[in-house]
């Protein structure tokens, strides 16, 4: 009899674990608690057009094993993500006009603008290596204050609901750059695709020869029933939410407010890039999301998202500056653990507690499911 393995939550990490299982012989349920698969990078549909209620998701990828994988699932649409940023140089004269540059920053667009002399003296002044006391000293470090002040220190304030210095450097090298080399696309990953139709599609290919029962929401109260019924269980849901104690962990989320607009042309779009950066205080959302850019959908419409900071939605883990959250999950994986008498595994953005992108929860998965075959053989 084939060994039975269940997994908790039917998003990328789920998805692709449950998937890779079933082939290797293995019975397979996954188990979400929403009506739909694809958690966080799942898209919706508005008068018929492809939007994200989750905010963007462009996947990208150097790494070959995940580029196979999705590729055999439909993703392979080459797109290049180029992300802009609305500056006010100004910031205390509510009358000055907003200019857009390039995310992350370049060198080449600021050397045209009145702020350079000091921007360029502060440049000369940095040190060898970006200092890792906090998120605050790391970007100020590596790009001087004024370049701080006009990218980051509002935006960073409204994304997290705390001043810079309150969070980690730890994920800094993975969201602020300062360029040098003209490459204007926000990635630099060997492979970039966004489907034409969402990424819905995708996922839901991946999960197609694989059990999903919706509607489910599995916790720590289903462990008896869960030790019954499998051989393993591979959870990717956030652990505080798992063991039944919410607030446990800090979570930072978004609420993404959208909008229908109609459109003359069937390429027709509203704002300037699929992404513009918010990060000016006088705004209270912190980026627009317009997918249409990434999809090239051909359609009298489009959706623009503003990107409300703040919801109580379990999108980003607070890597703080004494590393207490990613802790207390360490400690609820161990207490979770020691209430079943089969394997359990943990993997995945919410499992896990860490800030990754969609390969990455792919590669969990891949990781996550070698470790079951050569733990539970079939």
């Amino acid at each position: 009899m084939n060994k039975r393995v269940g997994i908790v939550g039917a998003g990328w990490t789920g998805a692709v674990a449950g998937r890779l299982l079933s082939e290797a012989g293995f019975c397979v349920e996954v188990f979400e608690k929403t009506q739909a698969v694809g958690g966080h990078s799942r898209n919706e549909i508005l008068n018929g057009v492809v939007y994200e209620p989750n905010g963007a998701h462009i996947f990208h990828t150097s790494n070959e094993a995940v580029n196979r994988f999705v590729n055999a699932h439909g993703l392979n649409r080459a797109y290049e993500h180029k992300v802009l940023t609305e500056v006010y140089l100004s910031p205390d004269d509510d009358d000055s006009e907003a200019l857009l540059l390039s995310w992350p920053p370049q060198v080449d667009e600021l050397r045209e603008l009145p702020i350079w002399r000091n921007v360029k003296k502060e440049l000369a002044n940095l040190p060898a290596q970006p200092r890792d006391d906090n998120f605050e000293d790391y970007v100020v470090s590596m790009m001087g204050r004024t370049l701080y002040d006009l990218f980051i220190k509002d935006y960073t304030a409204k994304q997290w609901g705390c001043p810079a210095n309150q969070l980690s450097a730890r994920f800094a090298p993975k969201r602020v750059e300062l360029r040098r080399d003209g490459q204007k696309g926000l990635f630099r990953d060997r492979w970039q695709y966004f489907p034409p139709n969402g990424i819905n599609e995708v996922i839901e290919s991946v999960l197609s020869s694989v059990a999903v029962t919706l509607n489910a929401k599995i916790t720590l109260r289903d462990a008896d029933h869960l030790n019954s019924n499998f051989d393993a269980l591979i959870i990717t849901a956030a652990l505080d939410d798992f063991a039944g104690c919410s607030g446990d962990l800090e979570w930072r989320g978004i609420e993404m407010v959208s909008q229908f607009y109609p459109t003359e042309r069937l390429d027709g779009v509203r704002t300037a890039a699929y992404v513009v950066n918010k990060p000016s205080a006088r705004v209270p959302y912190t980026r627009t999301v317009e997918t249409k850019h990434a999809t090239g959908q051909q359609i009298t419409g489009t959706v623009v998202s503003e990107e409300m900071p703040g919801a109580p939605h379990r999108h980003y883990p607070v890597l703080t500056t004494d590393g207490a959250n990613e802790r207390r999950n360490a400690e609820l994986a161990t207490q979770i653990s020691a209430r079943f008498s089969n394997p359990v595994y943990f993997a995945g953005r919410l499992a896990t507690y860490r800030y990754i992108n969609q390969d990455e929860a792919i590669a969990d998965a891949i990781a996550v499911a070698q470790r079951v075959i050569a733990d539970t053989k079939p």
